[in-house]
């Protein structure tokens, strides 16, 4: 067996780790979409909520509304920021699942790199060869010639 043929086992290894971890990139960043979307939601939310209460917003409001609009608003920020956070722990998580998949994708190459040296060094070793038995036999072929 040729030593790039030996090495087949691990790139399929190699390949392999390499898909798992981009999945969870894919997972991540999925993750991170949705709470990002999310966040866009409720901020949307409170906009149209302040611009509908300000549309109709009357002359003269109970000392009771005002109290629960504030409360509410508390709400929506702490929601807000909360979601926000969990956007930017998404985030984190997915540039750490992209570090960790150019790494593993970085060995993956440097073994396929490896092989295909071998495989070109193997090349010029049977070129080699080819060429020897190609000088003997017109060599030997030569020396027969009837002068």
């Amino acid at each position: 067996m040729k030593r790039s043929q030996r090495l087949n086992p691990v790139v399929d290894i190699a390949a392999e780790a390499s898909a798992k971890v981009l999945l969870k990139v894919g997972e991540a960043n999925t993750v991170w979409r949705q709470n990002s979307v999310q966040l866009d939601d409720l901020i949307k939310y409170k906009s149209e909520y302040l611009l509908r209460f300000r549309a109709g917003e009357q002359l003269s409001i109970s000392a009771q509304k005002v109290m629960e609009l504030r409360a509410f608003l508390v709400q929506l920020d702490q929601a807000i920021a909360s979601q926000q956070r969990q956007v930017e722990t998404s985030l984190r998580i997915l540039q750490q699942q992209q570090q960790a998949w150019k790494k593993v994708r970085s060995k993956e190459q440097a073994v396929q790199s490896l092989i295909d040296r071998y495989q070109q060094e193997e090349i010029q070793v049977e070129l080699k060869l080819e060429q020897r038995a190609n000088d003997e036999l017109n060599t030997v072929q030569w020396h027969r010639k009837p002068k």
